[in-house]
């Protein structure tokens, strides 16, 4: 299990879009807490103490938030933010029962020099991150994956992937996750060679009668 992140949340009432923008300008961000069999909660977090545990522990995984001297489970199910700026100005928490799977998705990290790099190639990573279910204690931090022995033309897939048991792939298992592409100057000349190529066409004398004939 990834190592779990905690932080501390308040109540707080409802307000107006002004009310929340003070808020915000006195360091908190406004949110909302959910799920289990209790009612919606406000909620507002000091802003700096989010943002740390984001940079340290990442937005997936389970967290453990403080609400009135409560041990909550969560996890962070939306982080809004400010389409100029990119501030965090909402974030949604939903509470999780520790005894049943959550979904939930999870950064792929790769290690290992390829021997398609080692030849030139370059790798392009389609998916950077999976959705997976499982007990919230069964959830990676992230999923390693050593590409040392791929070559130029090979790809990963989803569905090759080595798994702890009790976790579930949820993305399609034929989907591509990274391939290792041919050197850039072969596909430059490979493309210039096709557009070089001449167009084939059937030769016509002036009546319409094949040349060769």
């Amino acid at each position: 299990m990834m190592e779990q992140g905690s932080f501390t949340v308040e109540l707080r009432t409802k307000g107006t879009d002004s009310v929340l923008h003070h808020l915000r300008d006195e360091g908190f961000i406004p949110g909302i807490l959910y799920g289990g069999q209790q009612e919606n909660q406000s909620i507002q977090i000091d802003q700096k103490t989010f943002l740390r545990q984001m940079k340290e522990h990442g937005k997936s995984g389970i967290f453990s938030i403080t609400l009135d001297k409560e041990t909550i489970p969560v996890k962070i199910n939306e982080i809004q933010r400010n389409p100029v700026d990119r501030n965090v100005i909402h974030i949604d928490l939903q509470r999780v029962d520790m005894d049943r799977p959550v979904e939930m998705l999870v950064p792929i990290h790769f290690f290992g020099h390829s021997i398609g790099e080692r030849n030139g190639g370059v790798i392009q990573q389609q998916i950077r991150e999976i959705e997976i279910r499982a007990l919230p204690s069964s959830i990676p931090e992230y999923i390693q994956v050593n590409i040392t022995d791929l070559d130029i033309g090979d790809s990963l897939l989803v569905k090759d992937l080595v798994l702890s048991d009790g976790i579930e792939v949820l993305h399609d298992r034929d989907s591509v996750i990274l391939k290792v592409l041919p050197p850039v100057m072969d596909q430059e000349a490979h493309l210039e060679e096709s557009k070089s190529e001449p167009e084939v066409v059937n030769a016509r004398d002036s009546h319409g009668i094949d040349a060769a004939k």
